[in-house]
C-alpha cells in the first residue's frame, strides 16, 4: 500500500458512538464468512486497519468532538470509557459466535448420538412384551430418550433465545452471526426440531405424551427464563473479561471471574 493510502487509511471517515462504530465493523466484516476470512483481508494493512483500531479511533474522535472545551481530565476519562464499551461490544460480538460454533459442535454431537439411540432401540425385540418386566424396561427406555430430545430442544431455545437477549440489549438487535457460525447454528436447530418431531409420534405401547417432562423445565426454580437469564449474564461476564484483557485491566478481569467462582 502506498504512503498516501496508508495516510488515508489511518485517517478515520467520521466520528461514531460505541454501539454504532462496532456495528459499522459488523456489516463490512458480515460480508466474510468469519472473523479470520476477515482479519486476512487486512494482514498487510497497517495496523490503524484493524478492527479495533478503526472502531476505537472513531468512538474517540465522536466523544472528543461532543465534549470539545470541557477540562482534559474529564475528556480523557470519557474516552476511555466510550473506548472500553466499544471494546465490550466487539468482544461480546466474538464470544456470540464462539458460542454459537461450539455449542452446534458440542450439542450436535449429543444430538447425533441421540438420533443412533433412537435406531437402537427401533431395532430391538419387535413383536408385544414377552413379561411385565419387559413391558416396563421398554417404556423407561423410550421415557430416557425422549427426556434427552427434550433437553436437547430446550437447550436449543435457551441458546436462541439468550443470544437475541445480547442483541437486542447491546447492539440493537442487529444479527451477530457470521456465515459460517450461522450456517453450523442453523444445522444444528433443524437436526434437534426433527429429532423432537420423531419424539411426538415415536412411542411404543404407550401414549405419545406419556412420560414426558415439561419442555423448559427441570426442576423447582429451573425455568426456561432463568436459564436464559443465567446464560445472558454468563455470556456478558465473558465479554467483559475479554475487554479487560484487551485494554490490560487484568485486576478487573480477575475480579469478574472471582464473583462467578464464589457464586458457584
Amino acid at each position: 500500500m502506498s504512503s498516501l493510502g496508508a495516510r488515508r487509511l489511518a485517517k478515520v471517515e467520521g466520528s461514531l458512538h460505541p454501539q454504532e462504530a462496532v456495528l459499522a465493523w459488523l456489516a463490512e466484516a458480515q460480508q466474510f464468512p468469519n472473523i479470520v476470512a476477515q482479519a486476512r483481508s487486512i494482514a498487510d494493512q497497517p495496523v490503524e486497519a484493524a478492527p479495533l483500531s478503526v472502531i476505537g479511533a472513531r468512538v474517540e474522535a465522536a466523544v472528543r468532538e461532543k465534549l470539545k472545551g470541557r477540562p482534559r481530565d474529564e475528556l480523557e476519562r470519557a474516552v476511555r470509557r466510550a473506548v472500553g464499551d466499544a471494546v465490550f461490544l466487539f468482544c461480546l460480538v466474538l464470544i456470540l459466535n464462539e458460542q454459537a460454533h461450539e455449542t452446534a459442535r458440542v450439542e450436535g454431537l449429543r444430538a447425533t448420538a441421540t438420533c443412533w439411540w433412537m435406531g437402537a432401540l427401533l431395532g430391538g425385540p419387535h413383536g408385544p412384551p414377552v413379561s411385565d418386566t419387559d413391558a416396563r424396561e421398554q417404556r423407561d427406555a423410550w421415557r430416557l430418550w425422549r427426556s434427552v430430545v427434550d433437553r436437547l430442544t430446550t437447550d436449543v431455545r435457551v441458546d436462541a433465545e439468550a443470544r437475541a437477549s445480547l442483541e437486542g440489549r447491546y447492539l440493537a438487535g442487529h444479527d451477530v452471526l457470521f456465515a459460517d457460525a450461522a450456517t453450523a447454528w442453523a444445522g444444528h436447530v433443524d437436526f434437534v426440531e426433527r429429532l423432537g418431531g420423531l419424539a411426538e409420534i415415536i412411542a411404543p405401547g404407550e401414549p405419545a405424551k406419556a412420560g414426558r417432562r415439561k419442555p423448559g423445565r427441570s426442576g423447582p426454580g429451573d425455568s426456561l427464563d432463568a436459564r436464559v437469564e443465567a446464560l445472558v449474564s454468563r455470556l456478558a461476564d465473558d465479554a467483559r473479561v475479554k475487554a479487560y484483557e484487551v485494554l490490560g485491566d487484568r485486576e478487573r478481569a480477575v475480579s469478574i471471574m472471582e464473583r462467578r467462582l464464589a457464586s458457584g
